[in-house]
């Protein structure tokens, strides 16, 4: 089992538009994981039973109007105007920034594939790599706690990467990496990123 998914394994944190302004709040949106061939960067793998799949009462799989409905009942507000039918993009009542596995986070995006859940990504935007770098280490040394981590090779677009792999289509990433703003500013973030391999590597049902 845990050899059928390496090829999936590659995770590309593809910045694209921004919709904000400035780094302080600012969405990036990301294709958390793609397929890939590269192996080789995988030869220490360590693999955990399972991985987390569901998140504030809703598991991989669900529609696009569960995650919605369950998401709000905990506090978040779609932001219907960065949304899309491939990517959900949340907002929070009250208070800027908002816990999740003992955390603090500012940002948070919901991935679908053909109308189901298939990804999340928790970031908070930082206007220097030192920040961003901070933020990446304290992920790791959280999600140490939980999982068995493997640190792979980080590309051209990526700082440093580590993920936590299993014998189930789950996986988990973090990720420190560059985007641009709106406005051209180059901005910096670390990202806990959840995804079903599975899911998220269906081809579209639209031509």
């Amino acid at each position: 089992m845990k050899h059928s998914y390496l090829s999936f394994f590659m995770i590309a944190l593809v910045a694209l538009t921004l919709v904000m302004p400035s780094c302080k709040n600012s969405v990036k949106f990301s294709a958390t994981v793609t397929a890939g061939d590269d192996d080789s960067t995988q030869v220490d793998t360590l693999w955990n039973d399972s991985i987390q799949h569901e998140f504030f009462e809703t598991p991989f799989g669900a529609s696009r109007q569960d995650v919605i409905d369950n998401f709000t009942k905990h506090g978040f507000v779609l932001l219907d105007d960065m949304s899309d039918d491939d990517m959900l993009i949340f907002g929070h009542k009250g208070a800027e920034t908002y816990p999740f596995g003992g955390m603090q986070w500012e940002n948070l995006t919901v991935y679908l594939t053909n109308g189901k859940f298939s990804g999340i990504s928790f970031y908070t935007p930082r206007e220097d790599k030192d920040s961003a770098m901070k933020d990446y280490d304290a992920i790791v040394k959280v999600l140490s706690q939980k999982y068995q981590l493997t640190e792979s090779q980080p590309d051209s677009t990526m700082y440093k990467v580590t993920r936590a792999y299993s014998h189930t289509p789950y996986i988990v990433g973090v990720g420190c990496y560059s985007y641009d703003s709106a406005d051209g500013k180059k901005c910096y973030t670390s990202s806990l990123d959840y995804n079903d391999l599975e899911l998220g590597n269906q081809p579209s049902a639209e031509l």
